[in-house]
């Protein structure tokens, strides 16, 4: 959570974080739901298409915070950990893995990537397999 000198800021940062949340959400089922209409779609397209995006936006947006303090916190919440976070948290993970690398810590970037990629693919194997064990 983001620190806040007073609590009716931390509601205004929770709020904004809430409706860029729902609106990213949202964006992601349209984008799936688009990506999947068309001859030779999928769901899998459409959360690549929202991967990619998320992760776009999330750099150019990092980056244009770096040189202009033009928004406000509960506005940049708003559209990084709302939205963004709603569209997709891939976009955090690989701006992550990247300002890992930026700091030299090439090594320690490559091991977050593969322990995301195979330990979240490992925790959807094992959970579907005990859910899997109790339903059969």
């Amino acid at each position: 959570m983001v620190k806040t000198a007073n609590p009716m800021t931390t509601w205004i940062n929770l709020a904004s974080i809430a409706l860029g949340g729902a609106a990213g959400s949202v964006l992601r089922y349209l984008i799936t739901q688009a990506a999947s209409s068309f001859p030779g779609g999928s769901n899998a397209l459409g959360t690549l298409s929202c991967n990619l995006i998320g992760c776009a936006t999330i750099g150019a947006f990092s980056q244009y915070l770096l040189t202009n303090e033009t928004l406000s916190e509960a506005s940049q919440l708003a559209i990084r950990v709302g939205l963004l976070g709603g569209l997709t948290t891939f976009s955090s993970f690989a701006l992550d893995a990247h300002l890992l690398t930026e700091e030299g810590k090439w090594g320690l970037s490559g091991l977050y990537v593969s322990a995301n990629v195979l330990l979240g693919w490992f925790a959807v194997f094992a959970s579907m397999s005990l859910v899997r064990s109790w339903t059969t």
